[in-house]
């Protein structure tokens, strides 16, 4: 897991990349049910083993999509020279955890960071 002050760290660079990742899930979340919505066209005009391959396949794609949204974010960061440490500290993390608990963390994190400084506390973290 990350450590609180390892976020502290890299707090921009850990909020620019969840942003991405939920970018990145909103986007293939909609082409999941996109993919849905060719299996009922399909079943619709009589070609139902065409509509439940690709309804199969909506549905395998919707089970990977928050380790594809969290990969696709890591290859977008990964040119960035300025990120290396917070993907190498993502890394660890993900080494460690399943993607949604390694980003439920992180999304914690960045909720509580933009929670303190909207009311104006310090945001060292906290000891402990």
């Amino acid at each position: 897991m990350i450590s609180a002050e390892e976020f502290a760290a890299h707090r921009e660079g850990f909020q620019a990349f969840v942003a991405t990742v939920h970018r990145f899930a909103g986007l293939l979340f909609v082409l999941t049910f996109l993919g849905y919505g060719a299996a009922v066209w399909a079943w619709f005009q009589g070609a139902s083993w065409t509509a439940l391959i690709v309804a199969t396949l909506s549905y395998l794609f919707f089970r990977q999509f928050r380790r594809l949204s969290v990969n696709l974010a890591h290859l977008r960061y990964a040119s960035r020279p300025e990120h290396q440490a917070m993907l190498n500290l993502l890394d660890r993390a993900l080494e460690q955890d399943k993607p949604h608990v390694v980003l439920s963390q992180l999304e914690s994190m960045v909720h509580d960071a933009r929670r303190r400084a909207a009311q104006g506390q310090s945001e060292e973290p906290p000891e402990g």
